[in-house]
């Protein structure tokens, strides 16, 4: 196999395609990039870690021989990101030696043959949906930070996506906080018979991946294909595809506390600025014996947000507008940020119950079009060290 190629064009292939990369297995082919070249004068990329797997095709300036060969996925990716910023050429023999230069730099290294590559999933279906990338990322990324990394109920480490016409929903839980978001877009059928009632649940760690994919400002559809156990998400040339988490999920809308009578309003950045102070004191616990916390105490018109630790202290208050009893509760400074950061508005409303129930952080300002809403379990204080 020879064929020159554009570094540029190649890099934009091949950083996201690291993502599906896999560095702890036994099997040497899928810690490597499959290169092959195709009929249409293009050349393929792919990579499959046997859970989420990545294949997108670039046009090369030439292609002097076809095959189809798997090179070392680390090495290939410093090796070409090393290189002069122009044509680079790919040369593969039949003694599996590669050579790839660039100006007059050039490395070798070692080959596999395109067959050790490991059988990728079915991407072929017909279910599925039409979504804009920009809608999709920004969905993601209002639940992604509230998704279990481990849990012995293995639906938490995935967010749940429901789908009906003109309505996007995704929810994330990992048992000490809950985030949800809903957004009314256009959703096209992908299916022949029109069909669009979906909902299944997407490992965390491929949504991470898939974040990458879907550029931040991106109007472009993509199209968001379900097969039984895999979704396949088709961007321009890209393809990326996961294996979904075969399970129910829990039935969130139960847990939401309905009767939280405590509202208060809030700047939300001023809110951010000052967790984020909080945050400096509430995070040096972790290296002592204290449990990280940071105090919420509403009085009157006023927020008072206050962390202790052994070597200091900081208290910072700001004004809100306070419905309801005066509270003192304790949380995760770094849950309330992740929340905080991505919410949406100028103001948040806050509702509370008592020191021992969630909270609940929603718009001040309802949207008929996208909405949002989180919940936060809080922390027992121990009085003494606060």
């Amino acid at each position: 196999m020879k064929f020159t190629v554009s570094k540029s064009e190649l890099m934009r292939v091949l950083t996201p395609a690291m993502g599906s990369v896999s560095n702890k297995n036994t099997i040497t082919a899928i810690e490597g990039v499959l290169i092959e070249t195709l009929d249409e004068g293009k050349v393929r990329i792919s990579t499959y870690d046997m859970n989420k797997g990545f294949r997108a095709t670039v046009t090369p300036t030439s292609i002097e021989r076809d095959g189809r060969f798997i090179i070392n996925a680390q090495r290939l990716y410093q090796t070409v990101r090393v290189l002069p910023d122009e044509d680079i050429t790919f040369n593969i023999d039949d003694r599996l030696s590669c050579e790839i230069s660039a100006g007059k730099a050039s490395f070798s290294m070692f080959a596999l043959h395109g067959e050790d590559f490991p059988n990728l999933p079915d991407l072929v279906t017909e279910r599925g949906f039409t979504v804009s990338a920009e809608i999709l990322r920004k969905m993601i990324s209002k639940v992604v930070h509230s998704i279990a990394e481990a849990d012995t109920r293995p639906m938490l480490c995935g967010a749940f996506m429901k789908v009906t016409s003109g309505l996007l929903e995704v929810v994330s839980c990992d048992s000490y906080r809950l985030s949800k978001c809903r957004m009314a877009c256009d959703i096209g059928a992908l299916s022949s018979d029109g069909e669009l009632e979906y909902s299944f649940i997407v490992p965390g760690h491929a949504l991470g991946e898939l974040m990458k994919i879907l550029a931040d400002g991106d109007d472009e559809m993509c199209q968001f294909y379900l097969s039984r156990k895999h979704a396949i998400i088709n961007k321009g040339n890209v393809v990326f595809f996961t294996r979904l988490i075969d399970s129910d999920y829990i039935d969130y809308n139960r847990i939401i506390p309905r009767d939280n009578d405590i509202h208060v309003t809030v700047d939300r950045e001023r809110l951010l600025s000052g967790l984020e102070r909080a945050n400096i004191i509430a995070e040096e616990k972790i290296q002592g014996s204290g449990r990280s916390y940071v105090k919420l105490s509403v009085e009157r018109h006023y927020l008072d947000l206050t962390s202790t630790s052994v070597n200091g202290a900081v208290t910072d208050e700001m004004d809100c507008i306070h419905d309801g009893a005066d509270i003192e509760i304790g949380f995760n400074c770094r849950y309330l940020i992740d929340a905080v950061k991505v919410a949406e508005g100028e103001e948040i409303l806050i509702k509370l119950k008592s020191a021992n129930q969630a909270i609940t952080i929603e718009p001040k300002e309802r949207d008929e079009k996208f909405d949002y809403f989180y919940m936060i379990l809080p922390v027992r204080m121990n009085e003494s060290a606060s």
